[in-house]
């Protein structure tokens, strides 16, 4: 793949103040049931707890403000980026933000589904300046293909396999890094680790918080549950709990995505339905911020981005499940490794399971009391110290 590309320039946003007051009118507008349809013991087992719901939406309508998200966007710091093959066109939106420091590491931080390039708002500000003595990052936060502002090429089989070429292109081309780290979770994480695969001599360290794939250690086998340690036996009911209620999303978004992508993305409130009850059952539910719900689906509705958004279930569904997934996995992390474990995380595997998929050891591996999936927005202070404490430790620019 011959990658070309434009000068990037300043996002300008194309939506505007009447877009955001629709959307809350459509919301107001939007009819919520009186009650469930049946009483359950657990309000969240068969979905989203209707209560929980009707209080989001309220809290859209009145309280919700369009003017403090665009000033968590750091619009000044979004920019959008042409970017070509000898086939394939599409534009790239991320955010760019500098440190001050001439020792500052160059990081990219990947979100996944169903989150957005500004999960990282609140951990901008304590990457770019840092206490005296930490590490310091130029941050780059790109939107995934397909993710709000960033397209998808004009046909099938668009893979994260494409995507890794793209993004490591953004980094060494157009924002000139050429050697760089590197943060992920969810989708992100599959993506990264293409991205270690193909390009280890410019990815030197990758952080992730998730990491799907094959257990291979006997003590992790769910026969041998006695061996675990509490947080790692805790971690194992949670996973296998999701795995056993949680993904009926994954087998529709995989097969059929554009049902429920067009079927949901038309209204405000079934995306706040939809992604609601994934980002709080996800979450340490002690740390859950309404806003943060609240941020992304208007992110999602006023993009018009949710249906192209699903689509990376099913076009990269072999890439996970052939390449990542398999025994022995294919496409191994060649860069040094770190993994943040958090106790809710759906997804949580442990230190062999994780090296087995590895060229390398795990060199740093940190358990936290608190904190699920999406920890940039659970814990941005736990997230921050996870990355200035592995890149401080194992940065250098020889690999």
């Amino acid at each position: 793949m011959t990658e070309t590309h434009s000068e990037p320039r300043r996002l300008s946003l194309p939506f505007d103040s009447q877009s955001v007051e629709s959307m809350q009118t459509l919301l107001k507008l939007s009819k919520l049931p009186e009650k469930p349809p049946i009483p359950t013991a657990d309000k969240w087992s068969l979905g989203i707890d209707l209560e929980y719901l009707a209080n989001l939406r309220e809290a859209f309508v009145n309280t919700w403000s369009w003017k403090d998200l665009e000033r968590r966007m750091r619009l000044d710091d979004n920019y959008v980026v042409e970017m070509k093959d000898d086939s394939d066109e599409l534009t790239v939106h991320f955010i760019h933000c500098k440190s001050a420091r001439v020792d500052a590491i160059p990081l990219i931080i990947l979100h996944g589904w169903p989150g957005t390039a500004f999960d990282y708002s609140k951990v901008i500000d304590g990457l770019i300046n840092p206490p005296a003595g930490e590490p310091a990052f130029h941050v780059v936060a790109p939107s995934l293909p397909g993710f709000f502002l960033s397209t998808l090429p004009n046909r099938e089989g668009w893979t994260i396999v494409d995507t890794a070429k793209i993004f490591n292109c953004l980094m060494t081309d157009v924002l000139g890094y050429q050697v760089y780290a590197a943060q992920a979770g969810d989708w992100g994480s599959h993506l990264l680790r293409v991205m270690s695969s193909t390009y280890p001599s410019n990815i030197l360290l990758t952080l992730f918080n998730m990491f799907h794939c094959p257990t291979v250690a006997p003590q992790h086998d769910k026969k041998n549950f006695e061996s675990l340690s509490l947080s790692e036996a805790r971690a194992q009911e949670r996973r296998e709990e999701f795995y056993r209620t949680g993904q009926g999303y994954f087998h529709i978004q995989r097969t059929k995505p554009l049902t429920i992508g067009n079927a949901v993305g038309a209204s405000p409130l079934s995306i706040l339905a939809y992604i609601g009850e994934k980002i709080y059952s996800w979450s340490d539910p002690s740390l859950v911020n309404a806003n943060d719900i609240l941020d992304a689906v208007a992110l999602y509705y006023l993009s018009g981005s949710f249906a192209s958004s699903v689509l990376i279930y099913e076009q990269s569904d072999k890439v996970l499940f052939e390449e990542l997934m398999s025994t022995p996995v294919k496409q191994k992390v060649k860069s040094k490794v770190g993994y943040s474990a958090y106790p809710f995380e759906i997804g949580r595997v442990y230190k062999e399971d994780i090296e087995a998929a590895c060229d390398g050891p795990v060199v740093y591996y940190k358990e936290h009391d608190a904190g699920g999936h999406f920890p940039a927005l659970d814990c941005p202070e736990e997230f921050v110290g996870d990355l200035r404490e592995f890149c401080g430790k194992h940065w250098n620019t020889t690999p």
